[in-house]
């Protein structure tokens, strides 16, 4: 088989990570004079790789949040947030203990960059999930101390 009937298989086969990576994996592959399983593994590793990115990224997109926020982006101090307990929820341990994790306080505290914080390091690790505006939700008018909520499950 030639190289583009290698790489058209590829693509037929919807391998697109070891597509992407074919020339440059078999290049130094050769150039080190491996044998066929080192190339077969990197084609594997890099497939998986593409694969697992794709994934977190229609993860992320499915949630819908309005704005990506990171838990490193939030200032912690002088603030009451326990930073201990938030980065304990991103592990979304949570989760497997079937529980519900509610972040509640006054305008500016804080809530939905939290809740988008955790949700997307949840969503990057295993999960899904999704933000809602709680107007949205419920369909009645908002509570002073809740603005928004995200859903997260496994």
């Amino acid at each position: 088989m030639e190289r583009h009937e290698i790489l058209d298989a590829m693509g037929e086969l919807k391998l697109y990570g070891m597509r992407a990576s074919f020339d440059e994996i078999t290049g130094k592959g050769l150039a080190r004079r491996d044998e066929i399983y080192p190339l077969i593994a990197g084609l594997i590793r890099a497939e998986r790789t593409h694969r697992q990115a794709r994934s977190i990224s229609y993860r992320i997109g499915g949630a819908r949040f309005p704005v990506l926020k990171d838990l490193e982006q939030f200032v912690f101090a002088d603030t009451p947030v326990d930073e201990g307990l938030v980065r304990e929820l991103a592990t979304g341990a949570f989760l497997d203990a079937r529980r519900n994790a509610i972040f509640i306080g006054g305008t500016g505290t804080g809530k939905t960059h939290l809740c988008i914080a955790v949700a997307a390091a949840v969503i990057r690790s295993r999960a899904r999930g999704r933000f809602f505006n709680l107007v949205d939700l419920t369909g009645r008018p908002k509570p002073q101390s809740l603005h928004s909520c995200v859903v997260v499950g496994v």
